[in-house]
C-alpha cells in the first residue's frame, strides 16, 4: 500500500499547497496479500467537533488520476466551507507537578487508564529524551522521586542548571497531597497487618502446641488391657 502526501516526490504530484486534507492512496496485491483488491484514488479527510469526515474518490470512477483529484479538490473546498473552523485549543502545559519536565499522566491501557510519572529532558547533544515510571508499580511518591532523581542526573550530566532532587521532590508532591496521604495510610495498614502476621507466626514457632503426656500404667498387664480395649473400640467403629 502506498500513501502519497503533499511531500511525496512524484512528477505527477500537484502543488503541495493544494493537497491539504487530501491523501493519495495506491493499494496493489502483494506476495503477502495476493487477493488484495487494487485500490487507487484520493482520500479527503477532515475533523471537526471530534467527528471524522472522510470520502474516497477512485480513479476508475472519475476518468483517471487527474479527474479523481479534481473531484477530491472540489469536495474538499465545499466541505471546509460548510463547517466552521475549529478553535485552537490552548496547549496543555507539560508539567502539572511544578517541576519542569515532570508530569503525572494517564495512559489508556486495557479497561482502565493507568497513571504514570512522565519526564522529558534535553541531553548534552541537544536531543530531547523522555521516560516514565508506573505509579501502579512504584507508588506515586516513589515514582515522583524516581523522576526527580532521573532529571537531576541527566541534566547534571548534560551540564545544565538543575535543582537538587529533594527540592524538586518536595514541590512535585504538593498538587497530589490527597492521593499521597491515602497512599501512606494504605502502606501503613499493610505494614501493620504484615507485622501482626509475623508476630503470630513467630509465637507459633516459639511455643509449639502442647502435646498430651503419654498415659502411664502401673503394670504391663494394665497396658496390654488398655491396648486391647482400644483395638476393640476401633474394630467396633470400623465393622459394626
Amino acid at each position: 500500500m502506498a500513501l502519497e502526501t503533499a511531500g511525496a516526490a512524484d512528477e505527477r504530484q500537484p502543488e503541495p499547497r493544494r493537497l491539504h486534507h487530501i491523501t493519495r492512496i495506491d493499494i496493489e496485491p502483494s506476495e503477502a496479500h495476493p487477493r488484495r483488491h487494487p485500490t487507487h484514488g484520493w482520500q479527503v479527510r477532515a475533523r471537526r467537533d471530534g467527528k471524522r469526515l472522510s470520502k474516497f474518490f477512485a480513479d476508475a470512477k472519475h476518468d483517471g488520476r487527474e479527474g479523481a483529484l479534481d473531484e477530491a479538490l472540489a469536495y474538499r473546498d465545499r466541505l471546509l466551507d460548510s463547517i466552521p473552523d475549529e478553535p485552537q485549543k490552548p496547549r496543555k502545559a507539560w508539567s502539572n507537578t511544578g517541576v519542569v519536565g515532570l508530569s503525572v499522566r494517564e495512559k489508556d491501557e486495557g479497561p482502565t487508564p493507568k497513571l504514570y510519572v512522565q519526564l522529558n529532558w534535553v541531553n548534552a547533544d541537544g536531543k530531547r529524551k523522555a521516560g516514565s515510571y508506573s505509579v501502579e508499580k512504584w507508588g506515586l511518591r516513589r515514582a515522583l522521586w524516581n523522576g526527580c532523581l532521573k532529571l537531576y542526573r541527566e541534566r547534571q550530566a548534560a551540564g545544565y542548571p538543575v535543582e537538587e532532587p529533594h527540592v524538586m521532590f518536595a514541590r512535585a508532591q504538593e498538587p497530589f497531597q490527597d492521593q499521597i496521604a491515602e497512599e501512606i495510610r494504605t502502606e501503613r495498614a499493610a505494614e501493620r497487618a504484615k507485622a501482626e502476621r509475623a508476630e503470630v507466626e513467630q509465637a507459633a514457632v516459639e511455643t509449639p502446641a502442647a502435646r498430651p503426656e503419654p498415659r502411664r500404667f502401673e503394670s504391663r498387664a494394665d497396658a496390654l488391657a488398655h491396648e486391647e480395649a482400644t483395638m476393640r473400640r476401633l474394630e467396633d467403629a470400623l465393622f459394626s
